[in-house]
């Protein structure tokens, strides 16, 4: 009985991978399967990946061809929007605040369907204009459909809307990446040198996930042996591998921007030139990406662990650290740790995830190869919240009601 609720909510999470998964495989009306976006190459396959990455299945131009990428690109927007105190947003009402970030969700959902209706490669003696705004709308009601599902995931379900996000990777990763060293030609023993790179890497990649620096707290009036045992606990990477979800999809946001731009007005041939300079891979793309990486390693480090919040709450529960007072000096304290421990995190995040992208400037064809370390990062990550989840949920369930 202990465990009906975890496994209930096991259920739930599978029902809605199924549903997820039926949906992907229903393509948008009036398309030609046999072809891709009508755009370069590179162009396709960079937007594919980052579709793949946000729970989407731009490849086989199904309903959730854009996946979950508008709602969470507007959550950061937001977040970005909230940093300054000068609006007082932190006092808006929550129902607010979620009407406005699933309006500005409809605007970049918008913005994204159209970039990718105006160029999918049609079948049909229908009037382009019907079946352009006909998609639009197909994909724009996927995207608020996943947004729901995700909702109904984190109410009766385990680990959110990251699900949905985990079961987009999956779904083509591993035949991509066999795909990839099926056409490398790469003899026996080099395949067997990567394999060996690939489960030292997944060896640090979890130790770094789960290591924390831990920071002795004392509480007024204990003297026993749990002070011992008292921590301020934060993780050696504080941001985890979500920079990376994140960074993917907002760089992608101004290349749907001008290939919109240029798919309206042919003649803005500058559109097209600056969409094809953000294709993953091109040097403008990996300075970007790369920028993109350190501020929001930095901006989800300090959002996370929020060195004014903490110091605050340290002062209610009558709690300090060892020769340092409480107050101001508590959460200079906290953000310098929190400083130094993201400067090495973000090292970490651009050791594996922006320098692989410039193998792309010598071969085209290992951009799912270099997408590995990335994905895993976020992929670890992901399995983290839903452990914690899990545990908090039994502990939960160890507490029998009295009446």
């Amino acid at each position: 009985m202990k465990q009906s609720g975890v496994r209930n909510r096991l259920c739930w999470t599978i029902l809605f991978i199924f549903v997820y998964v039926l949906g992907s495989k229903i393509t948008l009306p009036f398309v030609d399967l046999a072809k891709v976006l009508n755009v370069n190459e590179g162009t396709a396959r960079g937007l594919e990946l980052t579709s793949a990455i946000m729970g989407g299945n731009l490849r086989g131009l199904s309903i959730f061809a854009l996946g979950l990428s508008p709602w969470m690109s507007s959550m950061i927007l937001w977040r970005l929007f909230t940093v300054s105190k000068r609006h007082n947003l932190e006092k808006t009402s929550s129902d607010l605040v979620e009407r406005r970030k699933m309006y500005l969700t409809l605007a970049l959902a918008l913005v994204q369907s159209l970039a990718v209706s105006l160029y999918l490669p049609l079948e049909t003696d229908l009037s382009p204009l019907l079946v352009v705004s006909l998609n639009a709308l197909i994909m724009i009601a996927g995207t608020f459909f996943l947004v729901w599902l995700a909702d109904l995931n984190t109410a009766l379900g385990l680990g959110n809307s990251i699900v949905i996000m985990m079961a987009g990777m999956l779904l083509y990763l591993p035949e991509d990446v066999l795909g990839t060293l099926s056409k490398s030609g790469l003899p026996a023993y080099s395949l067997l040198f990567l394999f060996l790179l690939l489960l030292a890497f997944m060896f640090m990649v979890v130790c770094i996930e789960y290591a924390r620096y831990r920071i002795p707290v004392n509480k007024l009036g204990i003297h026993n042996s749990l002070k011992a045992h008292t921590f301020l606990d934060v993780k050696l990477n504080p941001a985890g591998g979500m920079p990376f979800m994140y960074a993917m999809t907002l760089v992608s946001i101004p290349q749907y921007i001008f290939l919109l731009v240029q798919a309206i007005n042919p003649r803005a041939s500058w559109a097209g030139t600056i969409a094809k300079e953000l294709v993953i891979g091109e040097p403008a793309w990996i300075f970007l990406y790369g920028l993109m990486m350190v501020l929001l390693s930095f901006a989800f480090a300090f959002v996370t662990v929020n060195g004014e919040e903490i110091a605050d709450k340290m002062m209610k529960n009558s709690e300090y650290i060892d020769f340092v007072y409480p107050g101001e000096e508590t959460r200079r304290y906290i953000n310098r740790i929190v400083f130094r421990l993201t400067v090495f995190g973000t090292l970490y995040l651009i050791l594996f995830t922006v320098l692989p992208f410039l193998l792309l400037l010598w071969d085209r064809g290992l951009l799912r190869l270099v997408m590995i370390p990335g994905s895993f990062l976020m992929f670890v990550g992901m399995i983290s919240t839903i452990r914690e989840e899990v545990r908090a949920l039994r502990v939960n369930q160890r507490y029998t009601r009295l009446f």
